[in-house]
């Protein structure tokens, strides 16, 4: 009975201690269970927070980034404003080079525009070959376009009564020609539709400016400038209407051109038939005699009248010399010479050919009259007779 409560006993205990153990397992379990919790929940809150770190180390990289590209932008911006700058700094350069030099250009075209004036009021006074040749030599260093229009329109207005320079004029214009050849062309435009207005105008005014024009184009013409259809043209018209200034214009293109148009081999025949034609027409009109002077000095200043040839004397070698020796060496240096010379001839076969040398004294100088009066004196201590005869030849016994 004993061991049986004993037994009773100890399983009691031991069902107790399995109880105790079950409720300490159960109550471990329920504190151990809000543990996990909480450690999940640290470790969300852990993973949640390091997400969220690297959300803003996403955005920080992504605003680092942005930031990068906007400084990238902005430094290719500037870049690209700098090279739009550097054509925009070349350009105002290249135009402040521009204005210096336009500005240096117009300071230049002033002393040009000066000198041009300068020059250009000095042609009226070129009346020789010289002056107009170096007038021409320094309009050469400042030859420009807007220059020679000037030069042209100051050879146009030439004074229509200083026909004198209408030789050098076309001198200048014919040395010019080789290197510029827009000057005679303009020129000879100038020269044909001044010519073409006036003969179309038919009026008797203006005579001066007429006889201007159409000799200007005769020079030309001498200087093979103007062309000689031109020339043949001009008198054309003039001969279709010849009367009243039209009679003056062709009289005066024959005197400047008309003798080297006939003389030309080209033309020749051709002028050669004007000239035919301008005498009928003398001889058909009822001209003023002014007119028919004019026509005929104009005629036989082209074309001559023909005569034989002067024949020259044929003198003895001796007569020669007299000559030579009055009439050529004869000055105050050689006097002395010329009386040793006139000593030393045979005066028995020359004597009287010495006195009809003495007496033509228009034949030399008159410069020489008193040094033929000294050899006279001279002579008269060797050759008392030829003294005497010169004197009686040049005082007539009445």
């Amino acid at each position: 009975m004993l061991q049986g409560h004993s037994d009773c006993s100890l399983l009691c205990n031991y069902m107790m201690s399995c109880i105790i153990d079950m409720m300490l397992f159960v109550f471990l379990v329920k504190d151990s269970t809000p543990d996990a919790d909480e450690t999940q929940t640290a470790a969300q809150e852990t993973a949640d927070a390091g997400a969220i770190q690297e959300d803003r180390n996403d955005k920080g990289k992504d605003k680092d980034e942005k930031d990068k590209e906007k400084t990238k932008e902005k430094s290719k911006e500037k870049d690209k404003d700098e090279k739009d700058k550097e054509p925009d700094k070349e350009k105002a350069r290249e135009k402040e080079a521009e204005r210096k030099g336009e500005g240096d250009k117009e300071k230049a075209k002033g002393v040009e525009g000066t000198n041009l004036d300068s020059l250009l009021q000095r042609l009226p006074g070129c009346v020789s070959r010289d002056l107009i040749d170096q007038l021409t030599v320094e309009f050469c260093y400042l030859n420009s376009k807007s220059s020679r229009k000037k030069l042209v329109r100051a050879l146009f207005n030439v004074p229509r009564t200083s026909l004198e320079l209408l030789p050098y004029y076309s001198r200048m214009v014919a040395t010019l020609s080789t290197c510029m050849k827009d000057v005679s062309s303009m020129l000879l435009q100038l020269l044909e539709e001044e010519f073409n207005f006036l003969i179309n105008k038919k009026d008797q005014m203006n005579i001066e400016t007429k006889i201007r024009n159409i000799r200007f184009i005769g020079e030309l013409c001498k200087f093979r400038i103007a062309p000689p259809g031109l020339v043949f043209s001009c008198l054309k018209a003039c001969l279709d209407d010849f009367s009243h200034h039209n009679i003056d214009v062709a009289c005066n293109l024959l005197e400047t051109c008309g003798r080297f148009l006939y003389r030309s081999p080209e033309t020749t025949i051709r002028m050669a038939n004007m000239l035919e034609i301008l005498m009928r027409l003398k001889n058909v009109k009822n001209l003023d005699p002014r007119h028919i002077t004019l026509v005929e000095n104009a005629y036989y200043l082209c074309k001559p009248p023909e005569r034989s040839a002067r024949v020259s004397k044929i003198r003895p070698p001796l007569h020669q010399y007299i000559r030579k020796l009055l009439f050529s060496d004869l000055d105050k240096s050689s006097l002395e010479h010329v009386l040793r010379q006139l000593r030393k001839l045979p005066w028995s076969e020359c004597e009287a050919y010495l006195l009809k040398c003495f007496m033509k004294v228009h034949r030399g100088k008159y410069g020489q009259i008193h040094l033929i009066a000294s050899l006279t004196a001279c002579l008269s201590r060797y050759h008392d007779d030829f003294s005497v005869a010169v004197v009686d030849e040049v005082c007539p016994s009445q």
